[in-house]
């Protein structure tokens, strides 16, 4: 006896003339965002969008330059603050802030930023800015730059370990392992550990909240403890 095979319906096509720069860009972040950069190729663009593959080449060389484009594409979303508000940790905060959100909000942008990284011209508006602002606080020139790259460096590193660790908290029992694995430690040996799990484990939980409180010390450190410097 044989199975009947559910039909599948045709893959919708999109309107002759239809396809332009915008719409594969915005195809691209939906595919990145929902699937992973290990994921994203031509084909499954051209997919995402229901046309050919060769469509999808006639507006753009290849992965390599959609890639390019994505990126500069999503850090112009990132806000600025006004200029000129006589508090330039404020805006500090307020830059980085955009940033860390931006990679949150689109996990994308972080996995390009890992493959491929940013070209300079990707993140220049949020660079001049955030330098200006380091050197407005009364940094020195070198002392600007490490500024800038720390700032950076945290705020990426933050977006990437809270986008990676809710996504693999979303697996089946991944949260009660971990935490059966914290209460088998023997207190004896891992005296601090045992005895702060619940307000580590509350602490890694806490997000955006967590990466706020990690900014304003550092933000402490490299500007010293006066406000609107």
């Amino acid at each position: 006896m044989s199975v009947t095979q559910p039909v599948r319906s045709p893959r919708r096509r999109a309107p002759r003339n239809s396809l332009n720069p915008d719409r594969i860009l915005d195809a691209a972040i939906t595919l990145l965002d929902r699937d992973g950069a290990e994921a994203f190729t031509m084909r499954a663009l051209a997919q995402e969008l229901g046309v050919g593959t060769m469509a999808v080449y006639s507006h753009f060389r290849g992965k390599d330059e959609i890639s390019d484009a994505v990126a500069q594409r999503l850090m112009d979303t990132i806000e600025l603050p006004p200029t000129g508000t006589g508090d330039p940790r404020g805006e500090l905060r307020e830059v980085c802030r955009g940033v860390y959100g931006l990679f949150t909000e689109h996990p994308s942008a972080l996995q390009l930023l890992t493959i491929r990284p940013l070209r300079g011209d990707d993140a220049i508006a949020v660079i001049d800015r955030m330098l200006d602002l380091l050197r407005r606080a009364g940094l020195g020139r070198a002392d600007a730059a490490h500024a800038h790259v720390a700032l950076m460096q945290y705020t990426v590193g933050s977006a990437l370990w809270n986008t990676r660790r809710a996504r693999a908290l979303c697996e089946d029992g991944v949260r009660d392992r971990v935490r059966a694995k914290i209460d088998a430690l023997p207190p004896d040996v891992y005296p601090a550990l045992v005895s702060l799990a619940p307000e580590l484990l509350c602490a890694q939980d806490q997000g955006s909240a967590q990466y706020e409180f990690g900014l304003e010390g550092l933000l402490e450190g490299l500007l010293g403890g006066g406000q609107g410097l």
